[in-house]
């Protein structure tokens, strides 16, 4: 643990330290994997986010401590390799049980970035279907944090930024050329939605390589390479990913 970490980690509570291992022992396939190192470190980030980040939920559903576990976990996950520890927008979670809508919209979903009320809302029974099948390349939770770090990455500071602009850059670049390919079906490790556009397709990239890093390396290497280059991990070294 760096010293940051290391300074929470003087102020968490073993027990909450250790229902923190249970849960995402059960639930998490990318954490159970973690060497006892990693899983160290990886706890104190996850009560971290959990911590500074407000939750919420539809009345009458009753948002447990294990859901927000496993949704916080899905941000570290993402950035285990990264500096980012937490979120400074969208610093809000909003849990409903089912799909939901907006107002005047037929379109139900399961989550969103809502860059107006900066607030990302998703639905259980999608977050949890992520985590139970852990290697279909869907996770929604993965995917709207995506969202998030490109958001808060594109307004931050030099000095703020999530990635390293010219690894970011040059997944850009290549994804560009990829795009037409998902368009025409002739790339399909990726689910179609992928091609929507830049934004849909580095999230459902972080869904793929982390639910199926070795197919995803085996389909398109330099794709996959870039990728980890950026989120500076590999998570097909299950125990050391960074």
């Amino acid at each position: 643990m760096n010293v940051k970490h290391t300074f929470v980690n003087f102020f968490l509570k073993t027990s909450s330290k250790q229902e923190c291992h249970e849960v995402l022992t059960i639930w998490n396939s990318y954490y159970a994997a973690l060497s006892e190192k990693h899983q160290e470190s990886f706890v104190v980030r996850t009560l971290l986010f959990l911590n500074t980040t407000d939750f919420g939920s539809t009345e009458g559903f009753e948002l447990t401590t294990e859901m927000k576990l496993v949704i916080s976990s899905a941000f570290v996950q993402i950035t285990f390799g990264l500096k980012k520890d937490v979120l400074n927008i969208f610093k809000t979670i909003f849990v409903t049980p089912t799909s939901y809508s907006y107002t005047g919209r037929a379109i139900l979903y399961d989550g969103d970035v809502n860059t107006v009320t900066k607030r990302v809302n998703l639905s259980w029974p999608a977050v949890e279907k992520g985590f139970v099948i852990t290697n279909d390349g869907l996770n929604i939770a993965i995917h709207e944090f995506s969202h998030c770090l490109i958001i808060e990455n594109s307004n931050g500071s030099f000095l703020s930024k999530v990635f390293n602009n010219t690894d970011l850059n040059a997944w850009k670049e290549l994804a560009t050329q990829k795009l037409p390919l998902i368009r025409e079906g002739n790339f399909t490790i990726f689910r179609d939605y992928a091609g929507t556009n830049l934004m849909e397709l580095f999230a459902t990239a972080l869904e793929t390589f982390f639910e199926q890093p070795h197919e995803f390396y085996s389909y398109a290497p330099t794709f996959y390479r870039t990728t980890a280059k950026v989120l500076k991990q590999d998570p097909r070294n299950g125990k050391n990913p960074k």
